[in-house]
């Protein structure tokens, strides 16, 4: 006879506990206040489940979710009768959380990619509640932050076309870094600098691997050129309004190369033009470094009266 092991397990599960707590309130059965009966409950209905996963074969995960939990609070119990006062009590629970996670994904790979996502949150709450009181705010934040990218970081292993998971995987653990720059009295105000120069270098990497993608280091070369900037006016080296006018150049410059770039490895004539006015623009920005608040407006001006001359220059026929 096939009998339904899942449905015999939580009916007699469901039945005994009715059957208690209606003993219990007609005062058949005293109340259960020693922490130790529950704890032996708890134990044995996760020896249950965790036999039944074992009879199906280890196909059939999902017992591991009942034989993680009441495991993990059996265990907490244990703990918390003997005396362990702190967050670490809470640890069991969100590890027996994270069995059969791992099971379904160890199962199946391809299928069952999902649960890397889920078991690698139950992990960062598992390694918080043991860090928590003796790591900073700082770490807790950066921890949680690169659990989720090497979760997302699995994902995309498993399966190369899921570039999705790696954008979130690369996203969230540069952003991890930011706790951690004010961690030793560091300076949390480079993580912007930090934060451009990520931003740019997988742009830097499309441009390296196809010369067909061209496009791809232009925006490579402007956050690269900022973050610097950037870099540089935090570390007081750009600090007065003489002072600007190198920040100017230092970032006409910048684009300059890029399209210098542009120009001579891809033999795209308009980036010649583009690279010979924003060098123009880089050079006269230090000479005129005093002049840096009306440089820009003239220059506006100028290219203005530009257009208008071309818009109304007549057309050769």
């Amino acid at each position: 006879m096939n009998i339904n092991r899942s449905g015999l397990f939580w009916g007699l599960l469901l039945i005994g506990a009715g059957g208690v707590a209606l003993a219990q309130q007609m005062g058949y059965i005293d109340q259960f206040t020693d922490p130790r009966v529950w704890m032996g409950i708890f134990a044995a209905v996760s020896l249950l489940a965790f036999l039944n996963y074992a009879l199906s074969g280890w196909r059939q995960w999902g017992w591991l979710f009942p034989a993680g939990i009441f495991g993990g609070l059996a265990v907490t119990i244990a703990l918390a009768t003997n005396n362990v006062d702190s967050a670490a009590v809470a640890t069991p629970l969100f590890i027996g959380l994270i069995i059969p996670f791992a099971a379904a994904y160890l199962m199946d790979r391809a299928r069952n990619w999902w649960a890397l996502i889920p078991g690698g949150i139950m992990l960062f709450l598992a390694l918080t509640t043991l860090l928590v009181d003796t790591a900073g705010g700082e770490w807790v934040g950066a921890l949680f932050l690169f659990m989720i990218a090497i979760s997302f970081l699995m994902v995309y292993l498993g399966n190369r076309t899921r570039l999705w998971a790696l954008i979130v995987a690369y996203a969230t653990g540069v952003l991890g870094l930011a706790p951690l720059m004010s961690v030793g009295g560091r300076d949390a105000a480079y993580f912007g600098p930090i934060f451009l120069f990520a931003v740019a270098l997988p742009f830097f990497i499309v441009y390296f691997r196809s010369a067909q993608n061209w496009w791809a280091i232009i925006p490579a070369g402007v956050l690269t050129t900022v973050s610097v900037i950037a870099a540089l006016a935090i570390a007081g080296l750009i600090r007065n309004a003489n002072q600007g006018g190198y920040a100017n150049a230092l970032l006409m410059g910048g684009l300059a190369v890029t399209f210098v770039v542009v120009w001579l490895r891809h033999a795209k004539p308009w980036a010649k033009i583009v690279s010979i006015v924003l060098a123009l623009v880089a050079v006269a920005s230090v000479f005129f470094a005093s002049y840096s608040q009306i440089f820009w407006p003239l220059a506006i001006i100028l290219v203005g009266i530009y257009l208008f001359y071309t818009a109304l220059r007549p057309k050769a026929a």
